[in-house]
């Protein structure tokens, strides 16, 4: 019998092979982005911080954020550093648009859809939100506030308090895929403002609406966030149904 080892068909080990500073910068910065560190829209810091931050030279962060780019995570601005792009919203979001032009139902399909997403984020926004989400989101109600007073309407208003609850859930998930739609739903918001809730009674009741929700999310009522969410989206889409289908 031989003495000599028996020699393996592959070889056990693979090459150690050092990796690229850039590559563990954009691992760092992919890692941020997809823990909700840095939401869809937000810019990045600047090369200069995040060279000192992570102690890498500038030229190392230019090669990771050129490679976020390509990977489609982030999007140079002109004067205006990076932002973090929605993972899908190229996917998705032009075909959809184009079906909300020319049929009305779709728009009211999109807000049957917000109302089975968006009472789930209440919810989780009413277990998980931050001080400082809860701040941003009491910030824009005193907007819509404000605006009411005036007899002003403004839809993205609407959206913003709608997007910021979609964060507080801290489902990064969830999030993008709310950055994704948020030009539609944005459209579905600004008919809905005003063509059905124009009136100052309606926009009254609106915000009531918005005031009930918060209530709940701030006070750390998931059940009635959920039911609060869900009462108000319902209630568009029978409005909706009401203005623009009757018999």
């Amino acid at each position: 019998m031989s003495d000599k080892p028996k020699i393996p068909a592959q070889p056990l080990f693979k090459p150690i092979r050092l990796e690229r500073i850039s590559h563990k910068v954009a691992n760092q910065l992919t890692k941020a982005i997809s823990d909700g560190l840095f939401r869809v829209g937000d810019r990045l810091p600047s090369e200069r911080e995040l060279a000192e931050q992570m102690g890498v030279s500038r030229p190392s962060i230019r090669e990771a954020i050129q490679q976020l780019e390509l990977m489609g995570m982030v999007e140079s601005v002109h004067g205006g550093g990076t932002i973090v792009r929605s993972l899908t919203e190229q996917e998705i979001q032009r075909p959809i648009e184009l079906l909300l032009e020319e049929d009305i139902q779709k728009v009211v399909e999109l807000t049957e859809v917000r109302a089975l997403m968006e009472p789930w984020a209440a919810k989780q926004s009413a277990i998980n939100g931050t001080e400082e989400e809860l701040k941003r989101m009491g910030s824009f109600l005193k907007e819509m506030e404000r605006d009411l007073k005036k007899g002003i309407i403004r839809p993205d208003l609407d959206m913003k308090f709608h997007v910021e609850i979609a964060a507080a859930s801290h489902n990064t998930i969830f999030c993008h895929v709310m950055q994704t739609i948020h030009q539609l739903i944005g459209y579905s918001v600004k008919l809905s403002r005003e063509e059905l809730f124009g009136e100052p009674e309606e926009q009254k009741r609106i915000f009531r609406h918005h005031t009930r929700i918060f209530n709940a999310i701030r006070d750390r009522n998931p059940e009635a966030a959920e039911k609060e969410m869900s009462d108000h989206l319902r209630f568009v889409i029978a409005s909706f149904k009401a203005r623009f289908f009757k018999e």
